[in-house]
């Protein structure tokens, strides 16, 4: 893999003195020890999007399970409202789906469900990480 030459603006003074004082005592170069900065750095970066992607499922898991556990109640007792289900907990019944949404967006979870409970055709929609803005 070759080696390139390369300019990089708007670098923080103070954390690049730093830096090239610890490299310089670590007996690196500049190029060797921002190598092992940006290897650290994606590594890091890819344990975090990972655990996130496990989070989500995790608590998508626990939100389909409270689901599946009310629907009889749900559809015995609240035909054609709206519930909401986040972080694992149900949040309620509601009129209409913004109210619905709007509990939901305060507790800003990573994945949530939000239903019409309706007698045989039950319409779910999960809404996981940031995906509010592409919603009827």
């Amino acid at each position: 893999m070759g080696k390139k030459v390369i300019a990089i603006k708007n670098v923080d003074e103070k954390l690049y003195r730093r830096f090239k004082a610890l490299a310089t005592l670590k007996g690196l170069s500049l190029g060797e020890a921002f190598n092992q900065a940006l290897s650290l750095w994606i590594n890091i970066s890819e344990r975090v999007e990972v655990a996130e992607c496990l989070a989500v499922e995790e608590e998508a898991r626990a939100n389909r399970q409270v689901y599946e556990e009310l629907i009889d109640e749900l559809l015995e007792k609240h035909r054609n409202k709206y519930v909401a289900i986040a972080k694992g907990r149900f949040l309620g019944v509601f009129e209409s789906r913004e109210e619905a949404f709007n509990v939901v967006k305060k507790l800003k979870p990573r994945h949530a469900i939000v239903t019409r409970v309706e007698p045989k055709k039950l319409r779910v929609i999960e809404l996981g990480m940031s995906l509010f803005e592409v919603l009827e």
